[in-house]
């Protein structure tokens, strides 16, 4: 058992300490099986496995091909003014 810290409305302790004097058990055994109950009911739907590692992000990159410039052998990349150091 874990304990643990809840924030609840005035109201929600009111009923809950009502419906523990009614039920007459103690308020902390009703809001244990209530929050128990509760969470079963919420989550059964959520599937959570903790069995499984954390997968990795899906590469954004995975279908693209590499950048490929169509120019032949004899062909230069770089214009003639960009080989001119000097300006």
């Amino acid at each position: 058992m874990t304990v643990t810290q809840v924030q609840i409305s005035q109201k929600a302790q009111e009923l809950l300490i009502q419906a523990a004097a009614q039920k007459q058990v103690s308020v902390e055994v009703l809001a244990s099986e209530t929050l128990a109950h509760g969470i079963q009911v919420q989550l059964s739907d959520t599937q959570v496995s903790m069995d499984l590692p954390e997968s990795k992000p899906e590469n954004p990159l995975a279908g693209l091909q590499p950048y490929q410039y169509d120019a032949e052998p004899e062909e230069s990349v770089l214009d003639s003014d960009d080989w001119n150091m000097e300006n």
